[in-house]
């Protein structure tokens, strides 16, 4: 095994010509018959997105989990975070649209006494 290192061009000589390239293993094809294998009794490892949720599911998400089915818990975690991010938001609105509405009616009031004082 220990013969010279081929140049690229040596080494395309032998492929195109069909010749054998030299310090090359020659690994024959090996077919196994079936009656040698047996079946595995191993799991297979569970994917990061596989693993079980931890979460609890509220009352009214378990009524409606009766009527569908769902494929997996993270189903189920993923659509009770978007369920409170959406709950955050509407929140959220209806704050900032309270506190608009407190600015406007106290900006007529702190109007008219600076207009008063005056």
């Amino acid at each position: 095994m220990a013969g010279r290192q081929l140049s690229y061009e040596e080494l395309v000589h032998h492929i195109v010509s069909g010749t054998p390239v030299p310090n090359i293993l020659h690994v024959p094809n090996v077919t196994l018959d079936a009656s040698l294998s047996k079946e595995s009794n191993i799991r297979p490892r569970a994917k990061p997105w596989e693993k079980p949720c931890t979460a609890s599911i509220p009352e009214k998400a378990s009524k409606e989990s009766s009527a569908a089915v769902f494929p997996d818990q993270e189903y189920v975690q993923r659509s009770q975070s978007l369920e409170s991010l959406s709950k955050y938001y509407s929140m959220e609105t209806e704050f900032e649209q309270q506190m608009q509405r407190f600015l406007s009616e106290n900006e007529g009031t702190n109007s008219s006494t600076v207009s008063r004082q005056l």
